[in-house]
């Protein structure tokens, strides 16, 4: 009796252990994590910590999954259930400024129309099936919201990076605000060469939408410290006090995107025989502070990449190694900016490259291919023909960069400290003022010595008038010289209140995006532009007008949510059966060139057969032709035949393999708690022989 119920009381007191100890692992150590994954996946990195802990306002996260409508989808719920614990995990970082909740959006029910209110994305699991949401709402206090409208699974290495920049977003309480210097008419305006009105561009059209875009132009002396992000394109005419300005906004803490081109096509001058004068823009003493500097004069040329373009109506089109368009091989992997992007097309880009000895970090972003040389730009300036630029073409092997991102402590271009003023010239004002006086004056004394003879109190008159002139004219003068006096003061005055204190070195590291091309944001090389009953439609066909966006959002980040890089993936795919898959379509290649060879062989046999009959003769086969279609059937049989054995084969070898892991998998635990039980059984034998 007493046995049982000592094991009856056991029993209780190990039930309520256990549900203590469940209580316990809820509720007190919820929040230990460990973090076991290859690439640290669960693990949040140092900039998105301190950005959600410097939140301007608390943000609400509504996570959109259909739950039910998934069960047949075991990838995507994989992928969903990783999303959501990151979103805990972002929650338990930012405490009471982030409310995050999950929602199942049922088909008819008021979360879909929710869902859909908020511009989230239904994607169909397949024909004429039901729809899914899987995307992701933020929602800050003041009411601005952003949305992912379906997490893509093929982006899922930078899923960090667009959680934390879309929960940085929604807790901002104003729009950003840019400024842009252009040197093109990017705005539109009048093009010389078509004597035709031009539209603004796409790219810049873009930004008005999306934020608050303020236009500097060329000549400036200040930018305001209200300002997230400066843009500049093509600063071929700018001021140095434009260029001093630039320099303390960086210094400052302010990011830079910038635009130069060694051969501006969309440069067209102001018409005339300005439309033939130089196309090319620098910021050469600004980029050599920051630690990098542009080739002069020389533009990247890429065979491997270049564009076909054509040359008129009836003529074929040719290739031109200047207007290359890069893709992914061209990117770099773990940059955020260039996520998602397939194509990017240049026209005559510039080379980047940093200078020896610089302290600044130089990453590449875009790069051309090892068969790339530089090429003279003079060659671009009256070119008819591209294909003549092949003539002298010789790849050097080296990759050669057309978009870089600068990071790290700079020194001021300007060490002397702000340009000083020029002298300038007169003011036409005045001078053409002064000149009309003293023409009036002439005037009035060849008057007056004309009518002396005829009326001498007239000239005496006249006479004294001219005295009283010539001195009125003094006065103006002296009053002139006053005037300039006081305005130099005031320039000079406004000059220390522009820069009280000017920086000499960056307060911490700088972050600037140059790219060497200003023709990559014309609407020629990636979007097409139409009308449509008042109504325009552009319809990209290439990605730099995403690329633009992406540097943008990406620059207008703290400089916690630009230290953010990509990640690797949840899902692991089979290398193995990768390899063997390439394996076997590199044979199923190999056997299809050799059937297309022997079967244009063989018709080119035939037609010489056919070639060498006359008249009638020619309508009907000969014996040596009924060989040879005969020969050629049995042998397309053959390799037909080798063709499916290939493909067999592939699929027996693929299939051997997973009947390999699978046992793997079954066994192998099993398999290792067993030899561990006997190794103990044994050892313990052991102890009690000794």
């Amino acid at each position: 009796m007493t046995r049982k119920l000592f094991s009856r009381a056991g029993l209780l007191i190990l039930a309520v252990s256990v549900l203590l100890l469940v209580l316990l692992v809820n509720n007190v150590v919820k929040n230990w994590r460990a973090d076991l994954t290859e690439d640290n996946l669960y693990t949040l990195s140092d900039g998105t910590h301190n950005m959600l802990r410097n939140l301007q306002q608390p943000v609400k996260l509504e996570l959109f999954f259909s739950n039910k409508l998934t069960k047949d989808l075991p990838r995507l719920r994989s992928y969903a259930k990783r999303v959501r614990e990151l979103l805990e995990e972002y929650s338990l970082i930012a405490g009471d400024n982030l409310n995050f909740e999950v929602i199942d959006p049922e088909p008819f029910s008021e979360s879909e129309d929710k869902a859909a209110e908020y511009g989230l994305q239904a994607v169909p699991t397949s024909l004429g099936g039901p729809e899914v949401y899987f995307g992701l709402a933020a929602t800050g206090d003041s009411g601005n919201r952003e949305v992912i409208e379906f997490f893509q699974l093929d982006k899922e290495e930078f899923l960090e990076y667009d959680i934390s920049k879309l929960i940085y977003a929604a807790s901002q309480k104003e729009k950003p605000k840019l400024a842009l210097v252009a040197g093109l008419q990017v705005d539109g305006g009048f093009n010389p060469m078509t004597r035709q009105p031009s539209q603004p561009w796409v790219a810049v059209s873009q930004l008005d939408m999306l934020f608050n875009v303020e236009r500097l132009g060329l000549d400036f002396n200040k930018i305001n410290d209200d300002v997230d992000l400066l843009i500049v394109i093509h600063p071929k005419d700018i001021s140095d006090d434009a260029q001093y300005a630039i320099d303390q906004f960086v210094l400052g803490g302010g990011n830079a995107l910038i635009f130069v081109d060694p051969v501006a096509s969309q440069d067209t001058g102001g018409g005339g025989m300005m439309a033939f004068g130089p196309k090319a823009s620098n910021l050469e003493a600004l980029f050599k502070a920051w630690g990098l500097t542009m080739t002069k004069d020389k533009v990247v040329g890429d065979a491997k990449h270049a564009l076909s373009i054509s040359q008129g109506q009836g003529q074929r089109p040719t290739r031109h190694l200047g207007i290359v368009g890069y893709g992914k091989d061209n990117f770099a992997k773990d940059e955020v900016v260039m996520a998602d992007l397939e194509v990017i097309n240049f026209a005559t880009a510039g080379a980047l490259a940093p200078i020896e000895g610089a302290v600044t970090t130089f990453t590449p972003l875009i790069q051309s291919s090892d068969e790339a040389m530089l090429i003279d730009a003079s060659k671009f300036a009256f070119l008819q023909n591209p294909s003549t630029l092949f003539n002298d073409f010789k790849p050097t092997g080296e990759h050669y960069t057309v978009a870089a991102r600068i990071q790290g402590p700079v020194k001021t271009a300007f060490p002397d400290g702000p340009p000083e003023k020029k002298e300038e010239e007169a003011n036409p004002d005045d001078k053409e003022s002064a000149d009309s006086a003293g023409k009036t004056d002439g005037e009035e004394a060849v008057a007056s010595s004309g009518n002396a003879t005829a009326d001498k109190a007239t000239s005496d008159d006249g006479a004294k008038a001219g005295e009283a002139k010539v001195e009125e004219v003094a006065k103006a003068d002296a009053n002139a010289a006053e005037v300039a006096k006081d305005q130099d003061a005031a320039e000079d005055k406004e000059e220390e209140v522009l820069f009280p204190d000017p920086l000499t070195a960056s307060k911490g590291d700088i972050n600037v995006v140059v790219i060497a091309d200003t023709d990559v944001l014309g609407d020629p090389l990636w979007v097409s532009v139409r009308q449509f009953f008042g109504q325009t439609f552009a319809q990209p066909f290439a990605g730099n007008g995403d690329l633009f966006i992406n540097s943008v959002d990406n620059m207008l980040g703290n400089a916690d949510l630009i230290s953010i890089r990509g990640r690797g993936q949840f899902s692991r795919p089979f290398d193995l059966v990768d390899a063997i898959e390439r394996e076997a379509e590199n044979k199923f290649r190999e056997k299809e060139r050799e059937l297309q060879k022997q079967l244009e062989e063989t018709e080119s046999k035939l037609a010489d057969l056919q070639a060498s009959k006359d008249g009638e003769e020619k309508l009907t086969l000969s014996p040596e032709q009924k060989e040879a279609l005969e020969r050629f059937q049995a042998e397309k049989l053959r390799i037909r035949k080798d063709l499916r054995e290939v493909q067999h084969q592939l699929g027996q070898d693929i299939e051997e393999l997973g009947t390999l892991i699978k046992l793997l998998n079954i066994l192998s635990i099993p398999l290792l708690l067993t030899l561990l039980l006997m190794g103990n059984h044994f050892i313990q034998r052991r102890r009690h022989l000794a």
